[in-house]
Order: structure tokens, then C-alpha cells, then sequence
């Protein structure tokens, strides 16, 4: 019995593990080509594996005959799962049934539970295999071959107890145990298919991953922890030009770093060596073998050794430098965009300056014109109007006196815009030129107060001046006209804007400069209108209500002269108060005369001595006018009209003192005369007298020999002082 029992467990333990091996080569080895005629066919491998078993049992005791067909199956079920199980269950059923016997339904039903079991506990419990498979295969082994004692029932009589009886014990000690072995031997089989499989599959994807970082346009380098290179692939050598032998061992950062991020890149190295948090993309140029700059974006990976201690970074990297080159020019063509934008701004700007500009000065000429036609009008009207009623027979000497002293007030109103008008239209076409002379300053400031005191009391105002020099010292060289006409324009202005109070004017010596100063107690300008004065057009009120006359270009006219003669202008004005303008000139002291200025006080209050006068013109008008203004002086007036008889007559009469000639003259004009005149007779003094007034006509007169230049029209104040000046000068010294 011992040696049966022995035989027989032998011979289906081997069985058992020739089904196993079904198991590892031909069932979990092909997976992917099980279709079901292959699960069939293992069905049928297993079906005969089980008839095999039957065909050799084991004797456990004299009428007790055993196989494990049962644990096979059962395994089945949960490994191989139904169809096969299913194939198994039949082949194995149709053979326990052609064997017979009194217990071929007990072995058919131990056959059918035995692998349903298995299935039911496949399909019911899918992760046996990963939750504690031990205590699973526990389980299944009772639960089977308890419904396996349970099938003894189908034993006839008393042969179904006692098989009970006798099967217990060994079920429970044998079977169970074999069902667990063979099922854990079974997983090791699978545990050791899917760790094989997995190390396939790791390696074949090394494979094609090294593959692809040696062959694709990806950037691979490996270092060590010192920096040094150990791995390149061709793409990463192909853009830097270096044979992998030329860079093996070699320190990375000295290879391929330019001196200016050397430091830098050094940092960053440290800082992941150490595991330092980092970005896990940057940016950064290298230099290739030639000196190109390259720019890559790179993926670093530490790597660690078997003791978790840093030993090198793996990097990965994309050639980014066309990108970067796009970029940057697309940063300069930006920058080029931005500078022509910030150009076209500029000259947006000035255009609109330029526009705002023009349309000021569009309205300051369209009321300059509405303004200029109300003060060129006026005067005209009080002058024609006054004129015809002087032809009135029926008019007393009185109404006659007053109507020509209007005529006059008005003519001279006049003159003063036409004046102006000539002034600026030379300053702005460039003109007007600065003629240097010897100038008294405090002649001009006395002169400029005896003019302009009676105007000022007229109104109510007190008229003040001040010198800041002594006359010794207040003679310098500058344009005398231009200085007159600036203090003129502002102590004009001056008077017109007050209504009461008084009126300083004046100078000072500060830092080689003389100041100049004209203050008054009138109107005063608004803080927003004081830059503007000084604009042509403009006055501080140029409204059609505005009281005061002018054309406004008295301001204009001065600021251009004080510059033509090197100094600056500018003013200060509270409204209501008053307004103070100050100018600057240099200050270019002339020789000290030795004429005392007593002597000289005394030839301006003498008398005149007799004198004789030529006046040349040949305006009728003009002629009568010059005659006119002389004749009550006690001068003899001598007549012509035409320069060649001025020559004549004056050749003719050595006696002669003063020639007033006109400039322009039918034949000869005055100035050839003159030039003639000169040639034999050097002292008669000629007064060359035109309405022209442009630039250069003084110096053209003074270069042909005239000793000064009047413009027209012509008053009694400029022929007196010329008279003063020539003919008492010219008495005193004679």
C-alpha cells in the first residue's frame, strides 16, 4: 500500500507540475494570441492532463483510490479561466463517464465543481492575485474540495459514508495544501513572466530612447559631478563641431561657456549638484568649436548613484538659436519702430505746435488787421474830415488853429503806426542793421523826459527819470537810434496804460551791462498774457472794446532791437498796480570828451546866429514845408529843385552854412550831389533827407559826405536840434 500511495502521489505530482508548465509556456507567454481556439486547445491540454491523472491514481487505503484532478482544475479556474476550464470539464466528464464504476457521478460531479469553483472565483474575485493571493488560494482549496466531500452523496448506501469518513482527513491535509502550492507556484510563474516582460520592456525602451537622443535633433549631454563630460550625442556634436573624443573628461563650463557667463553658469551648476531648487527649463548660450554663439533651451536631470549621493546631471536640450535670433531682431526692428514713433510724436508735436502756432498767429493778424484799419482810419477821418472844414470860408482864426492842431494830432498818430510798421517789416525781413555810434545816454534820457513831460502832466502824471552814471561816463558806443526807439516804445506805452500815479524811467550799471528801466502805476498785464506782449499783434487787451490805440507792435519792435544789440528783456506786472520793464545793453564806454559840459549847456541855450540855408527837393510840398519851419529861425533860405543846381548855388555861394538835400530827385539825386558839393567844399554842412527810411540809407548818405540823415515827414523838434547841433557848434568853434 505504502509503495501504491507513494507511486501514485509521485506520478500526479509530477502531472501538476507539467500542468504548470502548460501554464508558463504556453499560456501567459501568449496573451496577445489567445483567440478561442487557443483557449480551446489549452482547454483540451488540460482536459487530458486531467484523464492522465485518472489513468494514475493513488491508493490512500485498500478501496480508497485518489488523483488531484480536483486541486488541477480548481487551479484552472482561476488562472486559465472559463472557456478552457469549460473544454476541460467536458473532456474530463466524458471520461470519468465512459471509466463507469459505482462512482461515476460522485467523480463527475467532483469534476464540475471542482472547476466551476475555479471560474466562479476568477470572475467574482479579478484581483485575487494582488490582495493577499495566500489567503485566497485558502479559500478556493476549502471551498472546492468541501463541495467535493459533498458530492460523496451520490455514492450508493453505505459506500457514501464511509467515503466520507475516509476522504475528511485527507482532503483537508492533502488537498487543500496542494491546491494552495500549486497556485502559489503558479503565481510565482506569472510573477516572474511580468518582472521578465517588464525588464523587456524597460530595455527595449533604453533601447529606442538611446536610439532616438543619438540619432534625433534633441541635445544630450552627460556630466559627473565635477562637470566633466562622460556623454554627447551627434546631434549636440553636429552644433558644436567637436568629436566626442574631443570633449570626453573635458570640463564642460570651460568648454563651452563664454568668459562673461563663466561665474554664472558655475552658480547654476553647483546649485543643481547640491539639489537646489532650479527651473526645470533655462535658457542660455554656448559657444561652439568655431565661436559661434549657440542658444539652447535645456531639461537637467540629477542623477543620483546607489547610495542616493549626487553623481552627475543628465541634460537635455533644443537648439533654440533661430529662435532667439528672430527675437532679437524682432527686439531691433521694435526698437526701430519705437524710435520712428517717438520721432513721429516729435513731429506730431511740432506740427501741432506749428498749427496751434499758426492759427495764434492767424488770429493775432486777423485782429491785428481789424485793429490796424480802426487806427489807420481814425486819424485819416480826423485828417480829411479837419481838412475839408478848413476850406469852410465862414471858420474864426480860432476854429482854424484848433481844427490844424487836430489835423496834426492825427497825422502824428499816424506817422507812429507807419513807423512801426517799417520797423518790423525790417526786423523780420533782416534788414535792420545795428549802425554803432557814439551815444550820450543821459542826453537821450534828458531829451526823452523834455519830450514826453508835457504828455504826461496832459493826463495827470507825474513824469520821473533816473541816471545812473555820470555824463562823463554815460557816453558809450551803440545803434542811437534803437535805443531811443526802445525807450520811446516804452514809456509810450507807459503813458497810454496809466490813468493816474507816476512814471519812472532810467538806467543803472550792473555787470557791464546797462539796465534800463521804465515802471509805471497803470493797468498792469495778467500772468497769462505777459508772455504774449512781446509777440507781434498783441497787446493785453486786444478786444474791439479795448480804450487804447496802437497796433500793437511797439513791444515786438523793442525786443528786436535790445537782442540786435546783445542784451535781453523782460518784465514784472501785478494788474492793477503797475508794470516795470527792464532791458540790458553792453556797456562800451567811449574816450572822455574834453568838451566840459558846462561849455556844452552853454551852446544849447545860445542863441542862433544868422545862418544860410539851401534847401534842395523837389517836391513842392516838402520844400515849402522845410521853408517854413526855418525861415522863423532867422535863417536866409535859398531854393532848388534839382540837385545839379544845388551843385551850382553852392559852388556860387561859399557862404553857405547848411544844405538840407533830398535823397531822390528828378536828374542828379541828392546823394550825387552831396558826393559833388564834396569835392570843393568841405565844410558846408548837408542834411540828407529822404521818405525811404530802409536800412543802409544812412550809411549811403553818410559815405557820400552828408553830415547827418533825416527821415520824412519831418517836425520842428528834429530841424531845431540839428540847428543846435551844426550851426551854434559850428558858431562856438568858429
Amino acid at each position: 500500500m505504502t509503495q501504491s500511495f507513494l507511486t501514485g502521489l509521485l506520478f500526479n505530482t509530477a502531472i501538476l507540475l507539467s500542468f504548470s508548465m502548460l501554464y508558463d509556456n504556453f499560456w501567459i507567454n501568449y496573451q496577445k494570441r489567445r483567440g478561442v481556439a487557443a483557449k480551446i486547445i489549452i482547454g483540451t491540454a488540460i482536459g487530458l492532463t486531467g484523464i492522465i491523472l485518472m489513468m494514475v491514481p493513488w491508493t490512500f487505503m485498500p478501496g480508497l483510490v485518489f488523483d488531484t484532478r480536483s486541486v488541477m482544475l480548481t487551479i484552472s479556474g482561476l488562472f486559465f479561466g472559463a472557456l478552457p476550464t469549460f473544454t476541460a470539464i467536458a473532456i474530463d466528464m466524458a471520461y470519468r463517464w465512459w471509466l463507469g464504476g459505482d462512482g461515476v457521478y460522485m467523480g463527475m460531479a467532483v469534476i464540475f465543481t471542482s472547476g466551476i469553483t475555479g471560474v466562479l472565483w476568477h470572475h467574482f474575485r479579478p484581483s485575487w492575485k494582488y490582495n493577499n493571493s495566500l489567503k485566497e488560494l485558502i479559500y478556493v482549496g476549502i471551498i472546492s474540495h468541501l463541495l467535493m466531500l459533498g458530492c460523496t452523496v451520490l455514492l450508493p448506501g453505505e459506500l457514501s459514508f464511509y467515503t466520507l469518513k475516509a476522504l475528511a482527513v485527507p482532503i483537508l491535509l492533502i488537498y487543500v495544501p496542494a491546491t494552495v502550492l500549486l497556485g502559489k507556484l503558479m503565481l510565482k510563474q506569472y510573477d516572474n513572466w511580468q518582472n521578465k516582460r517588464a525588464k523587456e520592456m524597460l530595455l527595449e525602451s533604453e533601447r529606442r530612447f538611446t536610439d532616438t537622443i543619438r540619432s534625433a535633433n534633441i541635445l544630450s549631454t552627460i556630466v559627473d559631478a565635477e562637470g566633466r563630460i562622460s556623454f554627447c550625442n551627434s546631434s549636440f556634436l553636429n552644433i558644436t563641431g567637436y568629436a566626442f573624443e574631443e570633449l570626453e573628461g573635458r570640463n564642460w563650463i570651460d568648454t563651452f561657456a563664454g568668459e562673461e557667463n563663466k561665474e554664472r553658469y558655475q552658480q547654476i551648476f553647483l546649485s543643481m549638484i547640491n539639489g537646489k531648487h532650479f527651473n526645470e527649463l533655462f535658457e542660455h548660450s554656448i559657444l561652439s568649436k568655431n565661436g559661434d554663439i549657440v542658444f539652447i533651451a535645456w531639461s537637467y536631470i540629477l542623477l543620483r548613484n546607489e547610495n542616493g549621493q549626487p553623481a552627475g546631471l543628465s541634460v537635455l536640450g533644443v537648439d533654440i538659436t533661430q529662435r532667439v535670433r528672430y527675437e532679437q531682431n524682432l527686439v531691433r526692428k521694435n526698437e526701430i519702430i519705437k524710435k520712428r514713433n517717438f520721432q513721429l510724436r516729435e513731429i506730431n508735436a511740432e506740427l501741432k505746435a506749428a498749427k496751434e502756432k499758426a492759427e495764434e498767429s492767424d488770429r493775432l493778424k486777423s485782429a491785428f488787421l481789424a485793429n490796424m484799419s480802426h487806427e489807420i482810419r481814425t486819424p485819416m477821418n480826423g485828417i480829411l474830415g479837419f481838412a475839408e472844414l478848413l476850406q469852410d470860408p465862414r471858420l474864426t482864426d480860432k476854429e482854424a488853429q484848433e481844427f490844424i492842431s487836430l489835423i496834426r494830432i492825427s497825422g502824428n498818430r499816424m506817422l507812429g503806426i507807419i513807423n512801426d510798421l517799417i520797423d518790423i517789416s525790417k526786423v523780420e525781413s533782416g534788414l535792420a542793421k545795428i549802425t554803432a555810434s557814439k551815444v550820450e545816454i543821459n542826453s537821450q534820457i534828458d531829451f526823452l523826459y523834455n519830450f514826453f513831460r508835457p504828455e504826461a502832466e496832459s493826463k495827470g502824471l507825474e513824469l520821473q527819470f533816473h541816471k545812473g552814471l555820470m555824463d562823463v561816463r554815460s557816453s558809450i558806443t551803440s545803434d542811437k537810434e534803437k535805443i531811443y526807439a526802445i525807450l520811446t516804445n516804452l514809456i509810450k506805452n507807459a503813458i497810454k496804460f496809466s490813468l493816474s500815479g507816476k512814471i519812472e524811467f532810467g538806467y543803472s550799471l550792473k555787470n557791464g551791462f546797462l539796465e534800463f528801466f521804465v515802471k509805471d502805476e497803470g493797468i498792469g498785464i495778467p500772468a497769462e498774457k505777459q508772455h504774449a506782449v512781446f509777440e507781434r499783434f498783441v497787446q493785453a487787451d486786444n478786444s474791439l472794446s479795448s480804450n487804447y490805440e496802437g497796433a500793437g507792435l511797439g513791444l515786438s519792435i523793442s525786443k528786436a532791437y535790445v537782442e540786435m544789440l546783445g542784451g535781453k528783456i523782460w518784465l514784472t506786472s501785478v494788474p492793477g498796480t503797475g508794470t516795470s520793464f527792464y532791458f540790458t545793453i553792453p556797456y562800451l564806454p567811449t574816450e572822455v570828451s574834453d568838451h566840459h559840459p558846462a561849455e556844452k549847456y552853454e551852446d544849447m541855450q545860445a542863441k542862433y546866429r544868422p545862418f544860410n540855408v539851401l534847401i534842395a527837393d523837389d517836391d513842392a510840398i516838402s520844400l515849402k514845408l522845410l521853408e517854413k519851419m526855418i525861415s522863423p529861425l532867422g535863417g536866409e533860405i535859398t531854393t532848388t529843385g534839382s540837385g545839379a543846381l544845388a551843385v551850382e548855388l553852392c559852388r556860387n555861394h561859399p557862404e553857405l552854412d547848411i544844405i538840407f538835400m533830398d535823397v531822390r530827385m528828378t536828374g542828379m539825386d541828392g546823394l550825387t550831389a552831396a558826393k559833388e558839393i564834396r569835392k570843393f567844399n568841405r565844410d558846408v554842412v548837408i542834411i540828407a533827407q529822404t521818405a525811404n527810411a530802409l536800412s543802409g540809407d544812412r550809411e549811403a548818405a553818410l559815405e557820400a559826405g552828408c553830415n547827418d540823415y533825416l527821415t520824412k515827414p519831418l517836425n520842428k523838434e528834429k530841424i531845431i536840434t540839428l540847428l543846435e547841433e551844426f550851426i551854434n557848434h559850428s558858431a562856438k568853434a568858429g
